[in-house]
């Protein structure tokens, strides 16, 4: 039996995103039954409030399926698709639907023109993460996409200098250096900025632009991509230290959730270690090349998560919407926000599959612009072929036969 080409595994993630998803919507469900107090209280109130992990946990993923093949390329010393590529793919994917949403919802809201158009500036070339102001409007979980945005700009930028780099290394150790170099910075100037912005300004919760911007998140992808060099490496994990990772991430996470400060800027802390228990617990599932748990690829999570930025996306406005009209329960305190849940996701998920055969479907579309050797494609390179068997000279010609190719 051959052995598995490490450039082609995949990986049952769908049910986490599936996950994180769901979990987001619940949580602003239960942030729209706020009335004079929160619906819950004690254990059952942090829990609920540790629910923005499952932000940490996109961006994880994200960096991790990101900067893998590009960390599979640079261990093996070759070069993989250009980062000008690597960017198209990756905004082809997610930019048609961020924009749909942002610019629908802008319209209806903002009927009057010009309306909130600075609001609609910072939005289109995702800068609102650096307004106080503008972070969520419109649509309040579409900062992190502008988030993500800028890292898929930042591995783009960085492509060109790993392939230069790997092309220089002499020995493996050299190549998963040259892998190494783009996480560590991102690391470092994340968590020196967290400690200048908490511990030398003691910038207040409230400044949303200084906690929710690319460089406080940069751990989150640091440790995201540094998961994906480990398993570029090609190291593995046994069945114990798979499920012990397993079970201990999701332990560290509760606790973390539990004794997580609610009040002050400290409390930015816990996104670095909820990033670090995420990593542990993706590497339980990625850090192996035998067969996974069956439950991980059950087909109603895995369709949910390949649906999952849509209904990231798309859940606040429906939720909105239907608030507007008066079909949500009353805000009260208790277990009423879980209905309110139930009622948000069904068109919110409907809605997502929608958009996926249709917006995302022509961005995906888009991607026959660049055929397999990564260039421009060329959709009359047989037009131009036979023209050239046309009326390119010949020896035959010379003596007044035509040449006609077959």
């Amino acid at each position: 039996m051959s052995a598995p080409d490490l450039s082609t595994r995949q990986y049952p993630l769908g049910w986490l995103r599936a996950v994180a998803a769901l979990t987001v919507v619940t949580f602003h469900a239960y942030q729209y039954n706020r009335s004079d107090a929160w619906p819950l209280g004690g254990v059952a109130h942090r829990l609920m409030l540790g629910s923005d992990l499952f932000v940490d946990m996109f961006f994880v993923l994200s960096a991790f399926v990101l900067w893998l093949p590009v960390a599979r390329s640079a261990l093996a010393g070759t070069t993989g698709r250009p980062g000008r590529v690597v960017l198209f793919r990756r905004v082809a994917r997610l930019v048609p639907l961020y924009y749909s949403v942002v610019l629908i919802v802008w319209a209806v809201t903002n009927p009057s023109l010009p309306g909130h158009w600075q609001d609609l500036l910072l939005h289109l070339t995702f800068t609102q993460v650096y307004s106080d102001q503008y972070i969520f409007w419109t649509n309040g979980p579409a900062w992190s996409l502008a988030v993500e945005l800028h890292y898929y700009l930042l591995i783009a930028a960085a492509i060109p200098v790993v392939h230069a780099l790997t092309r220089r290394a002499r020995s493996q150790r050299g190549r998963v250096a040259v892998a190494m170099v783009l996480p560590v910075a991102c690391a470092v100037a994340s968590l020196t900025y967290l400690a200048w912005r908490i511990h030398v300004q003691q910038t207040p919760l409230e400044q949303w632009s200084a906690w929710f911007n690319p460089l406080a998140k940069g751990s989150d992808f640091a440790l995201g991509m540094t998961l994906a060099v480990v398993v570029a490496s090609g190291a593995t994990l046994g069945d114990t230290m798979r499920r012990v990772l397993g079970v201990g991430s999701v332990a560290a996470l509760v606790a973390l959730v539990l004794v997580r400060p609610l009040e002050g800027a400290g409390t930015n802390w816990w996104h670095p270690l909820f990033a670090l228990a995420i990593t542990a617990g993706l590497a339980s599932i990625v850090m192996h090349d035998g067969r996974q748990p069956g439950w991980m690829s059950w087909r109603p999570l895995s369709w949910i998560g390949g649906l999952g930025y849509g209904v990231y996306l798309i859940h606040e406005p429906v939720q909105r919407l239907i608030g507007s009209l008066g079909l949500l329960p009353d805000r009260s305190p208790g277990l009423t926000f879980l209905t309110t849940a139930a009622v948000v996701v069904v068109p919110t998920t409907l809605l997502a599959w929608l958009s996926s055969h249709t917006v995302e479907e022509a961005g995906r579309r888009t991607l026959g612009l660049i055929d397999r050797d990564n260039r421009p494609r060329d959709y009359y390179a047989h037009v131009g072929a036979a023209e050239r068997d046309e009326v390119t000279p010949t020896a035959s010609s010379a003596v007044g036969v035509t040449h006609r190719g077959s």
